[in-house]
């Protein structure tokens, strides 16, 4: 046997990693009252494929993310801050109206160890687009420590 082929199996797997398998994308139909849709989502994309991150909002878990996988999160209307953390912590804020939908983007960085969480918000035209590619990921449980 090839005492080598273990060695290579491994990077294969870190890169490729496990992709989301949920029902495909479905918008939120109607927005509840006083509420703002934020479509947490993430790319099909090799890069990082491995990586997985629980992303929340104060203590709150909201959803573990992988890659291929959204999630919609109903926000409050004001001022949100999403954060999530691998070797190192990625925050992002943004001011919500409500009845409005937002697209939150989420990436992996290059880290020292493992990768790092990226967000950005984008525009509805490329969320849109992005998002219908993916598959719903299952809602998060428990408390998150910064």
């Amino acid at each position: 046997m090839n005492r080598r082929l273990p060695r290579m199996v491994l990077p294969l797997f870190l890169v490729l990693g496990c992709a989301a398998s949920g029902a495909s994308f479905r918008p939120i139909e109607s927005i509840p009252e006083g509420k703002a849709v934020v479509y947490i989502y993430r790319p099909n994309s090799l890069i990082g494929g491995g990586i997985r991150y629980h992303v929340a909002v104060g203590n709150q878990r909201i959803v573990y993310l992988i890659r291929g996988g959204y999630f919609p999160y109903l926000a409050e209307p004001g001022e949100t801050e999403f954060w999530a953390r691998t070797e190192a912590k990625e925050t992002i804020t943004s001011d919500f109206k409500a009845g409005e939908v937002y697209y939150l983007k989420g990436t992996v960085g290059i880290g020292l160890a493992v990768g790092r969480p990226r967000f950005e918000f984008v525009s509805q035209e490329i969320g849109a687009e992005e998002v219908a590619k993916c598959k719903l990921l299952p809602a998060a449980q428990g408390n998150a420590s910064e």
